[in-house]
């Protein structure tokens, strides 16, 4: 099986640069992907995909673009679990 996806859409705010305990930057950010399929009332819905990038890639990104910028992503999709302030969990 391969886990691979490319996605074009506009950042939806400015990209924010962190750094893990170990050093490495990381940048996340979301984006607004419109999306290929109708709604029922003939409009097409967005998709807003949280993104997260590594390394050199994420200081690149956070000095070039902004809010609105259009981006393209080639990169793999991953689930992350959370629990809510009530308590319960929840995936994305």
């Amino acid at each position: 099986m391969v886990n691979r996806v490319v996605l074009a859409g506009r950042l939806v705010r400015d990209p924010e640069l962190r750094k893990s305990s170990s050093g490495t930057s990381f940048a996340t950010f979301t984006i607004a992907v419109d999306n290929r399929s109708k709604e029922a009332d003939g409009t097409r819905g967005t998709l807003f995909l949280s993104c997260i990038i590594f390394g050199e890639q994420a200081e690149n990104t956070v000095k070039y673009t902004r809010k609105g910028s259009m981006i393209a992503i080639d990169g793999s999709l991953n689930q992350r679990n959370f629990v809510r302030q009530d308590g319960s969990r929840g995936k994305e």
